[in-house]
């Protein structure tokens, strides 16, 4: 008996979710990505999975007001308004999130997180340089579709939760960036060019 519950608990038989699948050969910028660790910033609380979901990357959580993340986790590069959003505020990420970009609404509340960052993953196990014939295996079970916008190619995965992930291509068919938000609005947004106001 002592020996079965010893092999159940090494196979990590209470895990929530599977482990990410290992990275792409590289990056969009040519280098092997880290193997799912976070920067050697540690601004990460050890219960904080280094992962960029549907729902946004580790506190920055669709949702949460601005007011709320300034005061912690905190926030760099807090710009409001601008030309193309202005009604909008965006920021950045610290620590292990700073490449993850930041828009809030007029009424202060997070709807956008934009990973431009080659270290965090997606649960599932897609990262930067993945290929969009690796995002159609990862998420094959998943409800995806790909979008074209002029030249561009995109493509968007969407939960049960009507929430999704839009992995933005380049020329290669390669990820350069993610963005985490209502699936509806981010496919409308980025057909329509719209820069996600």
């Amino acid at each position: 008996m002592f020996v079965v519950v010893l092999l159940l608990a090494a196979a990590g038989c209470g895990s929530k979710e599977p482990a990410a699948a290992p990275p792409p050969a590289t990056t969009a910028g040519g280098s092997t990505p880290p193997s799912g660790t976070a920067s050697a910033t540690p601004s990460a609380s050890p219960d904080t999975l280094i992962e960029f979901t549907v729902d946004g990357a580790g506190p920055y959580q669709l949702g949460a007001t601005l007011a709320t993340l300034q005061a912690t986790p905190g926030l760099d590069e807090v710009t409001a308004g601008g030309a193309v959003c202005p009604g909008n505020t965006n920021a950045r990420g610290t620590g292990t999130w700073r490449d993850i970009r930041l828009s809030f609404r007029k009424d202060g509340t997070l709807y956008l997180a934009v990973n431009r960052s080659p270290s965090i993953p997606t649960p599932s196990g897609a990262w930067l340089g993945t290929t969009l014939a690796q995002l159609k295996s990862i998420y094959v079970g998943v409800s995806g579709q790909e979008l074209k916008q002029g030249t561009g190619t995109a493509y968007l995965v969407t939960t049960l939760s009507g929430r999704g992930i839009l992995f933005d291509l380049d020329a290669k068919r390669q990820v350069i960036s993610m963005a985490a938000g209502d699936a509806s609005y981010l496919k409308a947004s980025y057909q329509g060019g719209t820069d996600f106001c």
